[in-house]
C-alpha cells in the first residue's frame, strides 16, 4: 500500500512536467500536393539513340522485375493554391513480397521498389519557393505515423531548400493517376500527349516557423501611421496594417544566414506570406527584410472586410507554414 501510494505521488508530481514537454513537441504542416501530366518513362532502351526521339504515345509491356523508370510532373496547387514547379521520381522495381511468384523478390516486406523523389515548388511568375526531397519504399501499407488519407507508401523527407531549408518528414500517395510509356517517347510531348492526375500529402517538419513578434505590450503590430494596435486604438475592419515578424525564410536578394538584410535594394522575403484572421487569409501587400536586422521581416497586410468586433486571432503563414496565433482588437 505505500508504495502504490509513493508511485502515485510521483505520477502526480511528474504529471505536469510530461504535459508540458508534450505541447512543446513540434506539429508537422500538412501539404497536399496536385500533379498534372504525370507520365511514367519506363523499360530502358538498349540502343541511346533510339531515347526521347518518338514524339507520339507509346505503349510499352511491365518489366517482371529489376526495372527503373523515371516520372515526370507538372505541380499546379499545393493545398489548393495554384503553384509551379516540377515533380521527378527515379524509381526501381523490386516487387518485395512474403509469397513470391517466379521472377519476384522474396522479402517479410510487401512493396513495389525503392524511389527517389524530387519537388522544385514556384510561384505562378517562375521565381522559386522551395525544394523538397525524399527517399523510401513505394506501395503497400502507408507507413505508421502518415497522415490520414495516404494509400502508400513508406518514404521519408530527407531535406528541402529555399522555404523548406533542412526539413525533414514523411511524404505518401493519396491519389494514384498517370500514364506509363517508353522511354522512347519524347518528354518535351508530355503535355501534348498528356498524363494522369495525381495527389501526394507531405507531413513536413519545418526547421523553422514565421511567428509574429511579441513585445512587451503585446503583439508587434501597428496602424498605417505607425501608432500601435491597442485596446485603446484597435484595428479596423478593412484596415491595412503593419506587423514585424521572424522565421520568413529566405530572400531576394539572398543574405548568409546570420547576415543583417541590406538597405538598398530591399530583401523581398520569397516565400509566399498571408495573414490570417479568425481562419481568414489575407494576402501580404509587402513582405521585406527589415534593414539592419537578421531575422525580422515588416509585413504589410489588409484586415478583412467581414472580420468581426472584438479579439481576433492572427497567425503569419510562410510557405504554407503557419505560425502561433496572437490576439489583436479589433473594432
Amino acid at each position: 500500500m505505500k508504495r502504490a501510494t509513493t508511485l502515485a505521488r510521483y505520477f502526480a508530481s511528474t504529471l505536469g512536467v510530461v504535459c508540458m514537454a508534450a505541447r512543446a513537441q513540434e506539429l508537422p504542416t500538412i501539404l497536399l500536393v496536385d500533379t498534372e501530366n504525370w507520365v511514367n518513362y519506363g523499360n530502358p532502351v538498349l540502343d541511346p539513340l533510339q531515347l526521347a526521339r518518338n514524339p507520339g504515345i507509346v505503349t510499352t509491356t511491365p518489366s517482371l522485375n529489376f526495372g527503373t523508370s523515371v516520372v515526370l510532373a507538372d505541380v499546379t496547387a499545393i493545398n489548393g493554391r495554384a503553384a509551379k514547379g516540377v515533380y521527378v521520381s527515379e524509381f526501381q522495381q523490386l516487387r518485395f513480397t512474403p509469397t513470391p511468384n517466379p521472377g519476384l523478390a522474396i522479402s517479410d516486406v510487401t512493396r513495389a521498389g525503392v524511389v527517389r523523389v524530387s519537388i522544385e515548388i514556384l510561384h505562378l511568375d517562375g521565381s522559386q519557393i522551395a525544394g523538397i526531397y525524399a527517399t523510401g519504399l513505394v506501395a503497400g501499407t502507408p507507413a505508421p505515423g502518415s497522415p490520414l488519407g495516404s494509400m502508400t507508401d513508406s518514404i521519408a523527407i530527407v531535406g528541402g531548400t529555399g522555404a523548406f531549408l533542412g526539413a525533414r518528414g514523411t511524404f505518401n500517395n493519396v491519389q494514384a493517376g498517370g500514364r506509363v510509356t517508353s522511354q522512347i517517347e519524347d518528354p518535351a510531348m508530355r503535355r501534348v500527349n498528356g498524363g494522369g492526375r495525381r495527389r501526394d500529402v507531405i507531413q513536413l517538419f519545418p526547421m523553422f516557423r514565421p511567428e509574429v513578434l511579441v513585445g512587451a505590450n503585446g503583439p508587434v503590430v501597428f496602424h498605417n501611421d505607425y501608432s500601435p494596435v491597442t485596446a485603446a486604438s484597435p484595428a479596423h475592419a478593412g484596415e491595412t496594417l503593419i506587423l514585424y515578424a521572424k522565421g520568413l525564410g529566405p530572400t531576394t536578394p539572398s543574405v548568409n544566414a546570420g547576415d543583417r538584410f541590406p538597405d538598398q535594394p530591399l530583401a523581398i522575403a520569397t516565400s509566399p506570406i498571408e495573414v490570417l484572421l479568425n481562419g481568414k487569409s489575407s494576402p501580404a501587400i509587402n513582405q521585406i527584410g527589415v534593414p539592419g536586422t537578421s531575422d525580422t521581416y515588416r509585413v504589410d497586410f489588409r484586415i478583412p472586410d467581414d472580420t468581426p468586433a472584438g479579439t481576433a486571432n492572427m497567425q503569419i503563414a510562410a510557405a504554407w507554414v503557419t505560425g502561433t496565433a496572437v490576439r489583436i482588437p479589433v473594432r
